[in-house]
């Protein structure tokens, strides 16, 4: 095998995986992004083969839907439509696969890596033996400043430090794999040598490297997902490629290896051999149980998607034109706004609200009072801009004084986690925390300060000082146009406009910054909403806007805001800019927020709380949520996601979608270019296409796309999660994100796009940009085209062409044909 023809294909593996980024900034991800190029039922074949990870639940819970009435035979005709298979209908279909669970026929794994055939020939599980080693010492490689002890050689490369180490650890020949050392020495220094050389021993055919190398990779998701992330960021902000998952996967490989010399059986050879042919020539065994479970998950999606066009048909839009507008509130388009929008807009209709990204055009590197580095409050498909420095009225006093709070709280972690030091901290102060015990377990006081006042002097927690001379005049110029022009109200600002950034708050939840914005990186929106209101009352930067034809009222005052997902609490954050004559408006209007907050907790305790009770006990009883560190979900985050509406608020306004659905506010009438439409659909719906998959992986496979049970999580390196003490790196959302103990609160639906747009610009958009097609032509996404009526008229199918929808009148027909 040539070279470069190697070369190729371990770069195609590592594109293969999706990156992941720690749980101090979590943002979900489609763990599918390698394959978007391929279709969902390919893909789910390819994961299936290579590693056992499910893209579909199994029979019985499509079954089940289908006996409830949730899926007709007209849903599964079209999906069987979809996949070709003209010879069968929907009821046969249904038989088919009942006969196929009461058989309980199920196809068995084929191993495609060595660990794995030694460990069905053996008897002895060497596959989790590897991982666990692996782990081990990727947890102490990657470890970001958190562990007291730790021996790894961090400053050399990845490769160079594992071989190092691995040549002095005696572990392994402990459990009777001898040689592994003096096996290990014999190969090269460097890491693409030492796949080459393998790869050549192995005598692999050209046609077989790439399953194989992959599977070696999905052996490790999670370490391999976030060593992606790594390279992922390094491309990004420093715009040259690194190839830290490549040196992963040699590691991987020698692991591999070794079993190939260590068991020198020809049995596990031409097993292996045997695997590995047929994965890639497409000669498998029919996995007819699957086949059955990729048609059924396209009649679930049509299902969904015939619901949703109902409701569409059936709502009637409310113009916007003559109603009077006191206040304006820009929401992040998160699902979770979309409750608290219709509850605000139920209480005062005077104020309008606005779906837009989360970040509001604004990504900056925000660096809080006492840091040295920053984060990137942006959304992770771009670079973060110009550095936000937090400040206060004494700079240097307050930040010396949260460096030395956090110094001796170093200190005393070390003190207390010591070797000899913990004894004798235990024994005679342990008693002395039994009071904190009490307050924390009833909720009164937090287990730990919040990270974004901790360190802090009692005065300045109160005052959020931004300094933004970082920013020049021309980019705030440029990015407040860019804001104003995205969010469409540029022409029509109300006296108040309230940027509503959202964050959440609970404790002892290693995973609570994934409930935070994803727009912002993980990390919650208030300072970006900070940014955006700061630069939006800066004169100059209005006097320069209004010489591009954008005119800000004197009047218009824009107020940065925080809505906290877990209580449904928003507050002011600059309320002191509020004149003295119109702080009565504002008292009114924070009456409207705070009826609307109780009426949103009201309506998310139904799925949050076990019994009903009074409106004031459950709202209580949300907010208590937030300081249990017992609670393994302070609230349910995008649980539910399906659906993406990107219209104006009109065609939505009164209409519930039961915290389902992202709202982008759009208007293709101010749009005549598609410019606006084509930001949106190359990020916004990006994103949230990355939420939805993440979400439907986590409930698919939780297994291996999932992080497992919260109850058993170890905090790893200050980078992730590992279920128990060894293990992989745990990726993707707690079973408890997704699942209620009893039933599923995501249902694995995929992302339905709804567009208010002519098929035509939606069409050049998707020309011009192959990885948004890919994602519409492969099945990840469904678009659907919302006409100016309201109605869902057209359904994307690929190739840039459509399908026209049946009327309503049509629907009820077919949905008389039940099975």
């Amino acid at each position: 095998m040539k070279q470069s023809t190697l070369h190729y294909l371990i770069e195609t593996s590592c594109k293969r995986i999706a990156p992941a980024w720690p749980i101090k900034n979590f943002v979900a991800v489609n763990p599918f992004t390698g394959f978007s190029d391929t279709s969902f039922a390919k893909t789910a074949k390819k994961m299936a083969e290579r590693s056992d990870i499910r893209l579909t639940m199994p029979l019985e819970f499509y079954l089940d839907l289908i006996e409830k009435g949730s899926i007709l035979r007209a849903d599964i005709d079209s999906a069987l439509e979809k996949n070709a298979l003209y010879h069968l209908d929907g009821e046969t279909f249904t038989e088919n696969a009942k006969r196929m669970v009461t058989a309980k026929t199920h196809s068995s794994q084929k191993q495609l890596t060595l660990s794995g055939i030694a460990s069905d020939i053996t008897g002895k599980d060497w596959n989790a033996f590897s991982v666990d080693r692996i782990s081990l010492w990727a947890s102490s490689y990657f470890d970001e400043y958190i562990a007291l002890w730790n021996t790894t050689r961090t400053s050399e490369s990845i490769y160079t430090s594992w071989k190092n180490e691995a040549e002095v650890d005696r572990s392994v020949e402990f459990m009777g794999l001898r040689q592994f050392r003096s096996k290990l020495k014999q190969l090269p220094s460097d890491h693409k040598e030492a796949i080459e050389q393998i790869i050549a021993t192995l005598k692999l055919p050209e046609e077989a490297v790439e399953a194989y190398l992959h599977a070696l990779l999905l052996k490790t998701v999670g370490w391999s997902s976030y060593i992606s992330g790594l390279d992922y960021n390094t491309q990004l902000y420093q715009g040259e490629s690194s190839n830290r998952l490549e040196a992963f996967l040699a590691i991987l490989l020698v692991w591999d290896f070794y079993f190939y010399e260590a068991f020198d059986g020809e049995k596990i050879k031409q097993q292996w051999y045997k695997n590995l042919y047929s994965e890639d020539a497409q000669s498998k065994e029919h996995n007819e149980p699957l086949e059955m479970e990729i048609v059924l998950q396209d009649a679930y999606d049509f299902a969904c998607q015939r619901s949703l066009i109902d409701s569409f048909a059936n709502h009637v839009s409310t113009p916007q034109k003559d109603r009077s507008v006191e206040a304006q509130m820009v929401f992040c388009i998160d699902v979770r706004s979309e409750v608290y929008r219709r509850n605000l807009e139920s209480v005062t209709p005077s104020i309008e609200t606005i779906g837009f990204a989360g970040f509001f055009g604004f990504p900056i590197n925000y660096v809080p009072l006492g840091h040295s580095e920053g984060k990137n409050q942006c959304p992770v498909l771009i670079p973060s801009g110009a550095e936000v420095k937090e400040s206060s009225a004494h700079p240097q006093q307050s930040a010396e004084k949260r460096r030395v709070t956090h110094q001796v709280d170093r200190a005393w972690k070390k003190f207390k986690s010591g070797a000899v030091t913990s004894f004798g901290y235990v024994s005679p102060l342990g008693i002395t925390f039994l009071p904190k015990l009490l307050l924390n377990s009833l909720g009164i006081t937090r287990p730990v300060p919040n990270p974004s006042i901790d360190g802090l002097a009692e005065e300045h927690k109160h005052e959020r000082i931004l300094d933004l001379s970082a920013i020049s005049l021309v980019q705030k110029v440029e990015m407040a146009a860019g804001a104003l022009t995205g969010m469409g109200i540029k022409d029509k600002l109300a006296p108040f406009v309230l940027i509503t950034g959202h964050g959440s708050s609970s404790v002892n939840n290693p995973h609570a910054s994934g409930l935070d914005c994803g727009a912002c990186g993980g990390h919650s929106g208030e300072i970006n909403a900070m940014t955006a209101a700061q630069i939006l009352n800066d004169s100059d930067v209005r006097n320069a806007l209004a010489h591009q034809g954008i005119h800000v009222p004197e009047e218009t005052l824009f107020l940065a805001c925080l809505h906290n997902t877990t209580t449904d609490e928003i507050t002011i954050i600059n309320k002191e800019y509020v004149p003295e004559d119109r702080k009565p408006a504002i008292a009114s209007l924070l009456r409207s927020i705070r009826l609307a907050s109780e009426r949103t907790r009201v309506e998310r305790s139904k799925k949050l709380l076990n019994e009903a009770s009074s409106t004031v006990k459950m709202s209580q009883d949300i907010i208590a949520r937030a300081n249990d560190w017992s609670q393994v979900r302070p609230e349910w985050g995008l649980a539910g996601c399906n659906t993406f509406v990107v219209a104006p608020r009109e065609r939505t306004l009164g209409m519930n979608l039961h915290g389902k659905s992202f709202l982008q506010s759009y208007d293709a009438k101010h749009d005549p270019d598609h410019s606006i439409l084509e930001s949106i659909m190359t990020a916004p719906m990006v994103v949230t296409s990355w939420i939805n998959l993440q979400y439907f992986a986590s409930t698919v496979d939780n297994k291996r796309l999932g992080a497992g049970n919260k109850t058993l999580h170890n905090v790893t390196g200050g980078i992730g999660v590992l279920e128990g003490a060894s293990g992989d790196l745990r990726i993707g959302l707690p079973l408890q994100s997704v699942h209620n103990g009893t039933s599923f609160q995501h249902l694995p639906e995929r992302l339905n796009v709804v567009i208010e747009s002519s098929c035509e610009a939606i069409n050049g958009i998707l020309a011009k940009h192959q990885n948004i097609r890919d994602l519409c032509d492969n099945s990840w996404i469904t678009l659907l085209r919302l006409d100016e009526t309201g109605r869902i008229s057209h359904r994307y199918l690929r190739d840039c062409k459509w399908q026209q929808l049946d009327t309503v009148e049509e629907n009820q027909e077919k949905e008389i044909k039940t099975i």
